[in-house]
């Protein structure tokens, strides 16, 4: 698999704490990446917002090294340093649920303006890897896997995005550099919104004017002699 970066995800790795000394020098130990696997979910809606959630599962000793970290105490920590690292993209609602049974992290966020509107119904996702393994699930969703390193190990990571079910004519295409960018139709789109609103104003205004020269016609007259 290619080592790869998705860049708000990426940030996740800092925030659940798992640069921390110990945590560190538990995944340097480690020599088979998909001992420690992150699952990562991105749901795009029709004004390219972008849910987000992290999952992520530790065996023991992985557990007890992130109890042993500052962030793990303190939630705080994990917000500030998501605004920090995060603080080109507008992100809201964030939240961290921890289950100390299965050992596992949530991660849940929305991100504005994940997707960038181009105009004229077109939007683009720029992904800031360079030829990801990137595999079709459906015509409005796809999954991304590969590794990532951490410390001097690797983490595997998997992330599937689905577009809004407005979109269309989905394809990953590369910019200059060779990152990977999606790039998707969707009917449901700003442009969409404003004509549907002109032609509405247009039909008003000429529904105006229609009772307006009604109005102001002549009024009938009586002719008393045929009364």
């Amino acid at each position: 698999m290619k080592t790869f970066h998705i860049r708000i995800p990426a940030v996740l790795l800092f925030i659940l704490g798992l640069y921390s000394a110990g945590s560190r020098a538990q995944v340097t130990q480690q020599t088979d990446p998909t001992s420690l696997v992150q699952n990562f979910s991105i749901d795009i809606d029709k004004l390219g917002n972008a849910k987000m959630v992290l999952d992520q599962k530790m065996n023991a000793s992985q557990w007890e090294s992130f109890k042993q970290s500052q962030i793990y105490n303190d939630p705080a920590l994990s917000r500030r340093d998501l605004e920090r690292s995060m603080a080109i993209y507008d992100v809201q609602d964030f939240k961290r649920d921890v289950d100390e049974m299965n050992r596992e992290v949530k991660l849940s966020m929305t991100v504005n303006a994940y997707a960038q509107y181009k105009g004229d119904g077109q939007w683009a996702l720029k992904i800031d890897s360079k030829n990801p393994q990137v595999t079709k699930l459906t015509d409005k969703s796809y999954m991304i896997t590969g590794n990532t390193v951490m410390g001097s190990g690797l983490v595997q990571q998997i992330y599937r995005i689905n577009f809004p079910s407005s979109a269309s004519d989905v394809k990953q295409t590369s910019d200059e550099f060779g990152k990977a960018i999606f790039t998707y139709s969707s009917g449901s789109t700003l442009t969409s919104y404003l004509k549907w609103n002109y032609i509405l104003g247009l039909i008003l205004i000429i529904v105006a004017i229609y009772f307006a020269v009604q109005s102001s016609g002549p009024r009938p007259t009586f002719n008393a002699a045929k009364v």
